[in-house]
């Protein structure tokens, strides 16, 4: 059972997600370092948002096998610069949270994804669990 590590930024639902898949305690604080919840390994924001923090990123995902970018599809801008996603040799894969907000725009934080380098992105509300079923069936490793 390979981990499974989630980026994205601060608020963008990474918490909740883990949550939503079922391998995350109820109440996760905030992390101050690289937190291990269950078979998710969640870095803190500033990792990402960092770029001097990109090789910590790197040496943490040798140990996981699936890389989720989780982009929060309220937000105007993004924190993944382009082509982020060919520095892991590992599977990564796009996930756009709170589709069911009022403000949310899916076409924005695809299009913030696809410059990342991802091919495969879904989009999802962990709250409601609209878009959980089209991840279940696509990436299966998540729910083992």
């Amino acid at each position: 059972m390979r981990r499974i590590m989630l980026l994205g930024e601060r608020g963008a639902g990474r918490r909740s997600l883990a949550r939503a898949l079922g391998h995350a305690p109820a109440f996760m604080p905030q992390p101050m370092a690289v937190e291990f919840a269950g078979r998710f390994v969640i870095p803190p924001p500033e990792f990402l948002e960092n770029r001097r923090f990109y090789r910590a990123l790197i040496t943490v995902s040798m140990d996981c096998g699936t890389l989720l970018f989780v982009q929060d599809a309220t937000r105007r801008t993004s924190a993944f610069p382009p082509g982020f996603a060919r520095i892991f040799n590992r599977h990564v894969a796009g996930i756009i949270t709170k589709t069911d907000m009022p403000e949310a725009s899916i076409e924005r934080a695809t299009r913030f994804l696809n410059n990342a380098g991802l091919q495969n992105i879904y989009a999802l509300s962990a709250v409601s669990g609209e878009g959980m079923d089209t991840l279940r069936q696509k990436e299966p490793t998540l729910f083992v």
